[in-house]
């Protein structure tokens, strides 16, 4: 059984992309610790209170432009007159 895969049944070339992936991924994650590392001991904190102490910008409600809501129950009462009501 193969370390990196757990699947003995594998076409050599998927099992070599297979295994190049795994590699390259850990590269990564090694440059990301290492960079986390280095802005911990340059900022003195690490990046749990570095996120808690900047403030986020406040996210605002944009209107959907749904603004006659509260006049729908006079355009649904079909038995009154409604002379004075337009659906402009």
């Amino acid at each position: 059984m193969n370390e990196t895969t757990g699947d003995i049944h594998m076409p050599r070339n998927t099992h070599k992309n297979l295994a190049r992936a795994i590699a390259h991924r850990a590269a990564q994650q090694a440059d990301i610790r290492l960079a986390r590392k280095i802005e911990a001991a340059i900022s003195g904190c690490s990046e749990r209170v570095t996120k808690a102490l900047i403030e986020l910008p406040r996210v605002t409600e944009v209107d959907s432009g749904a603004t006659c809501i509260p006049d729908v129950a006079l355009f649904r009462a079909g038995y009154r007159k409604s002379e004075n009501i337009s659906a402009r």
